[in-house]
């Protein structure tokens, strides 16, 4: 599911947790002001939450001031972070574990990533889903054969759920299972398209906790769906600039001002230092299993499970992570020259061919590369007037674009130039003469019956910003 998706989340929240990148025990005590670890957490002990009927005044306005706070971020200053060498060197081959979750719905995506992601190498991945694969059924990557881990069949089975736990959520994956068992795909698959979101919920904190105990000495631990690209370099570069050792949640934050997560599909990222804190917490660990059963995101679910720990998202770093295909990606004035981290919502097919486009890449991949790499009309060559006929630059309408009705694909790239400041693509319809502007360009595909240019001027100053 793409990032604009997630319709407003009214879920539990915590009442305040310390803004700190050093892990805080929900049982210890408060650590003194002359502590050596570093200075004084404003808060300590376990957060307490904010349900949907008791949220206090105090409550929202701490969370409505973290959310502006973040909002206020400079643009630069994550844009800073590759001017100096990396601190913490990473090869992401080896240093972080991946977790691929996939679904019986989804299987035939398993294959298209491990092809894809092949030159990479990674030492250690994950398969994990709502089904187990049987000998003769394994993926091959690399020369050796992965299985996918049944989560569900092990939270069943290892107690992280209650003993004869009856619940609806169990019944559709027991009706999931035994339809596997008989062999009937078709059902099976039926069962999963209308379902599988459900079980998906339960994936986050097990698959998790199954890949801290495989691999528990890794730096970092990146949770990646089946149609999620990883750009490996870039993940290398920017990884190299946080302490594994320091508590990181990493993603694309989603959510209103009562709650923020990283969204699933962009790839999430955690430290060593998360994943010990988390798992050194079963109280914590037990109740966010049983909170699966009925949670509709899983990586909400695991938002509000890592708020109990005094850990947040790092929303300062939300440029890199994108959500989207790369012809759809879209890239914004503040993201012009920054590492994209991964790309999403791709088919078995658009993962192949966004393997081979990138297969060969070493260093980070920005945002502005996207337009060479494609070989869409690039900023040094596009002229002022330039118009691409059959062609969308724009891509999906939302409240941050504008719309107006003009007569010619000239007049709407006027339009575009004259509000210079927001404008940074047009598209022009010939059936309806409907003109879009956006703060944004992408890539874009062919689109019969529209025609399309940049802002180039401002496009081109961009550009030389990086």
């Amino acid at each position: 599911m793409s990032p604009i998706a997630y319709t407003t989340w009214f879920g539990k929240k915590p009442k305040f947790c310390p803004p700190s990148n050093r892990c805080v025990d929900p049982h210890s005590s408060p650590p003194s002001a002359s502590s050596s670890r570093g200075p004084p957490l404003r808060s300590t002990g376990k957060c307490e939450f904010c349900g949907a009927g008791s949220v206090g005044v105090s409550c929202s306005i701490r969370l409505a001031l973290r959310f502006n706070l973040n909002a206020l971020g400079s643009p630069f200053a994550s844009q800073r972070l590759f001017v100096k060498p990396p601190a913490f060197p990473v090869t992401i081959s080896k240093d972080a574990g991946i977790i691929l979750k996939s679904g019986f719905g989804t299987k035939d995506r398993i294959s298209a990533w491990l092809e894809s992601h092949q030159e990479r190498s990674f030492v250690d991945i994950l398969v994990v889903g709502d089904f187990a694969t049987q000998p003769g059924q394994h993926y091959n990557y690399s020369g050796r054969q992965l299985n996918v881990h049944d989560l569900l069949a092990r939270m069943l089975e290892n107690g992280s759920l209650p003993p004869g736990l009856s619940h609806p959520r169990l019944l559709k994956y027991s009706n999931l299972t035994a339809a596997i068992a008989t062999g009937d795909t078709n059902l099976a698959l039926e069962l999963s398209k209308s379902f599988g979101w459900e079980l998906d919920a339960m994936k986050f904190i097990s698959g998790l906790e199954l890949a801290y105990k495989r691999m528990p000495l890794k730096k970092w631990y990146i949770l990646a769906d089946d149609d999620t690209y990883i750009v490996a370099p870039s993940l290398e570069g920017f990884l190299g600039h946080f302490d594994s050792n320091l508590c990181y949640y990493l993603g694309n934050p989603v959510g209103d001002y009562r709650g923020r997560f990283a969204h699933g599909g962009s790839s999430v990222i955690l430290s060593q230092a998360t994943m010990r804190r988390l798992f050194e917490n079963p109280e914590i660990v037990s109740a966010a299993h049983e909170e699966s059963l009925s949670e509709t995101w899983g990586d909400k679910l695991l938002a509000t499970t890592l708020i109990k720990l005094g850990i947040y998202l790092e929303e300062g770093y939300s440029r890199f992570f994108n959500g989207e295909p790369p012809r759809s990606a879209k890239l914004r004035s503040d993201r012009f020259c920054i590492a994209i981290m991964a790309f999403h919502g791709l088919s078995p097919l658009a993962m192949l061919q966004t393997g081979r486009m990138f297969r060969h890449a070493v260093k980070p991949v920005r945002w502005i590369d996207l337009l060479s790499i494609y070989q869409a009309l690039l900023p040094d060559t596009f002229t002022q007037q330039s118009i691409r006929q059959n062609w969308d630059h724009v891509g999906s309408l939302d409240e941050s674009t504008k719309s107006i009705n003009v007569t010619t694909a000239g007049h709407c790239g006027e339009a575009c130039h004259a509000d210079s400041s927001f404008c940074l693509a047009w598209t022009w319809e010939l059936d309806t003469q409907a003109c879009h502007m956006s703060p944004w360009v992408i890539v874009g595909d062919n689109a019969p019956g529209k025609a399309s240019g940049l802002n180039t001027p401002r496009v081109k100053k961009l550009a030389t910003t990086c």
